[in-house]
């Protein structure tokens, strides 16, 4: 009987053993539970955070503190803790905020050893640098769709919301009016500079819409390019450190058809003397004219009586001190092709000949531009009903989006936005809200 009391004892002995090692490992488990949710919660929290201080930091690091706090909170919950936030840079002099935060977990048997568990986590979000340049539609028919009012209303909103302490933007614009004159012609209004704010927005004030579109691509030629060209040449012309955090991009702004080249011809005086003269050439929408204008102002380049010969389009130039010539070839026949990269052959100058080159230009350089290292993202608004259907694939096309016919999604994805009319819609309203969401797509790719 004794030895029978004696292993009762022991298993007494070992069931409340085991029942303490049980207590003990569920008291575990259920403090590791709420740890790892604590976790989970402050890890949510400091990241939502960096990434809002880091989208607000062009507002000043007082404004970004704010709503980097607010954005933590409301992610946490009741009894958030208080976040430490700081704005330290890298090695490569590129802006961060870093967000932390510590809390206690209170532990089941708190009043044995442990009373809570520390939960810790930091977010760190690099604000690379933007290289940007700004193309905008200035041609006379946003003086009668609204577009030049849209413009001066939704750019400023944009451009302000980027850093003029970090990033560094340039304005192109083609189409313009001077006086009573209107000129077709890319001009670069305000060069790739920083801070480029109060720059940028006395441009944009300034616009006064006239003149051709002129939005092409092509080869940049002594500062005459197309516009696209010209841009590029803007964004290429910030140096890239290797292991920067550097976004390149260019968004696009038109209201119309991209119908206009640019182009070097011989024009002859005589049978063996002659010029190299360039030009651009196109400009219209529809019918057959095809106009000339000077590239290194835009300006007529010829009376549009005199730019016409038996059924052939002559591109006329001006020697010093004489009369204005038909450019021609040295047997006196006049200038009537162009070498089109479209068809790898002279073509007819006609306009819809121009209109289809100045298209596979465009998309040519955009192309170009994304395979650049880094490469350019691109951005595409069109605006009003002069934006058809086929125009509206060309710039998803331009703008590589998702729902291109050509959209390649191992290249910088970019996005075309479609406006309506400016006559029954708010297009002002309807711009500023595509460059906002532009601005965060930007902002998204300058965190990382």
């Amino acid at each position: 009987m004794r030895l029978l009391k004696d292993d009762r004892g022991q298993v007494l002995l070992v069931v409340a053993l085991m029942m303490s090692i049980l207590v003990l490992a569920a008291a575990l488990a259920v403090d590791s539970g709420n740890a790892f949710v604590t976790k989970a919660r402050l890890t949510k929290s400091v990241d939502a955070a960096c990434l809002a201080g880091m989208k607000s930091l062009s507002e000043g690091q007082s404004t970004a503190t704010t709503i980097a706090t607010h954005i933590f909170n409301a992610n946490y919950g009741a009894g958030a803790p208080t976040p430490d936030i700081t704005f330290p840079t890298n090695a490569n002099g590129e802006q961060q905020v870093k967000v932390s935060a510590t809390t206690n977990v209170p532990t089941t048997l708190g009043r044995l050893r442990m009373p809570f568990w520390t939960v810790a986590d930091t977010a760190v979000a690099t604000r690379g640098k933007l290289v940007m340049a700004l193309v905008l539609d200035n041609t006379g028919s946003l003086n009668s769709n609204g577009g030049g009012t849209a413009v001066k209303k939704a750019v400023p909103i944009f451009i302000n919301g980027f850093d003029d302490n970090l990033d560094k933007v340039a304005l192109v614009t083609f189409g313009k009016t001077v006086g009573s004159t209107t000129y077709t012609q890319s001009t670069v209004n305000a060069t790739m500079a920083q801070p480029f704010k109060a720059t940028v927005n006395a441009d944009v004030a300034a616009l006064k819409p006239g003149g051709g579109t002129f939005g092409t691509g092509g080869t940049y030629v002594s500062g005459y390019g197309p516009p696209i060209a010209l841009a590029d040449a803007q964004i290429a012309s910030v140096p890239v450190i290797s292991g920067a955090n550097v976004v390149r991009v260019m968004v696009y702004f038109t209201d119309g058809l991209v119908n206009a080249v640019q182009d070097s011809f011989k024009c002859y005086t005589s049978s063996t003397a002659y010029t190299n003269v360039l030009v651009n050439y196109g400009g219209y929408d529809s019918g057959t004219t095809v106009h000339t204008f000077q590239a290194s102002d835009g300006a007529d380049w010829c009376a549009s009586d005199n730019c016409l010969k038996n059924g052939n389009i002559g591109i006329a130039y001006k020697a010093p001190g004489t009369t204005s010539n038909l450019c021609q070839n040295p047997w006196g026949t006049y200038v009537s092709k162009f070498n089109a990269g479209k068809s790898k052959t002279a073509t007819v100058i006609s306009r819809a000949n121009v209109t289809t080159e100045a298209q596979y230009r465009a998309l040519v350089e955009a192309s170009q531009m994304r395979v650049e290292t880094p490469g350019v993202y691109i951005f595409t608004i069109g605006l009003g009903t002069g934006v058809t259907t086929s125009t509206q694939t060309f710039l998803k096309q331009m703008a590589n989006d998702p729902g291109s016919p050509t959209f390649d999604s191992t290249l910088p994805v970019g996005q075309f936005f479609y406006i309506q009319d400016c006559s029954t819609t708010d297009c002002a309203g309807q711009l500023t809200t595509a460059l906002q969401i532009i601005k965060s797509k930007i902002l998204l790719r300058l965190t990382q």
